[in-house]
């Protein structure tokens, strides 16, 4: 009896340590504080899975449409710079204050220097409001995603972060490194996966369940005998 009992332990811990699927929240809205000359809307940005980006692993993007603003410069040189414009802030709702460990990001295009290379990340939660980012979460990390347009980049966050409102802001393009364009700063899309579930519980469940079948076995066969 002690083969079967092994197996199954084996599975629900292989089960336990194994299943993966990735979930996201539902992006109640996003806002950009550049809308009034935005070339292409903010909204494009939160199309979501199995519209902008596939919804099974590994979530590429299959949308076309993108955010990006207009040129504040004539349509030459770098959006930010030499005398940099203010930097475009989103702002996206989740609707309610939510656990968040990473953010997803996918790029702008492959040969343009419109894509932004540099954002960083201030978050608030339902009682702080949209005038409280970095109140009571000081949270405020900066990455820097790669041009490719296709794959989706998770930036993890290293901490749970419990918010509602998460302000986006584009530092950097990747003008000079990647022309034409780079008088303009856009993203392909934005996405914050659900976290799973700890295995470990999974685990510790199966556990259980397995010393439980074992007592009830070593019942059965007393009685049997």
């Amino acid at each position: 009896m002690q083969k079967p009992f092994r197996f199954l332990c084996t599975c629900i811990l292989f089960l336990g340590g194994s299943a993966h699927s990735d979930l996201f929240y539902s992006i109640t809205s996003v806002s950009s504080d550049t809308s009034g000359t935005d070339f292409y809307p903010a909204a494009r940005l939160i199309e979501g899975a199995g519209v902008g980006f596939e919804a099974a692993a590994p979530h590429n993007r299959t949308g076309t449409l993108t955010w990006v603003t207009n040129v504040p410069n004539g349509g030459v040189g770098d959006f930010f710079g030499p005398t940099p414009t203010p930097a475009p802030r989103l702002v996206f709702d989740l609707g309610s204050t939510v656990p968040l460990q990473e953010i997803s990001v996918w790029g702008y295009a492959d040969n343009n220097g419109n894509g932004a290379n540099q954002f960083s990340l201030r978050f608030a939660s339902a009682a702080d409001g949209l005038a409280g980012f970095g109140t009571s979460i000081t949270f405020n990390p900066t990455y820097n995603p790669i041009q490719n347009v296709t794959p989706r980049q998770s930036f993890a966050f290293g901490q749970f972060v419990n918010a509602r409102y998460v302000e986006l802001t584009p530092e950097d393009n990747f003008f000079g490194i990647a022309p034409p364009g780079g008088d303009r700063v856009g993203l392909g899309e934005v996405a914050f996966m659900i976290p799973e579930p700890a295995t470990g519980s999974l685990c510790l469940f199966g556990m259980a369940l397995v010393a439980g079948l074992r007592s009830c076995s070593r019942r059965a066969w007393a009685r049997i005998a």
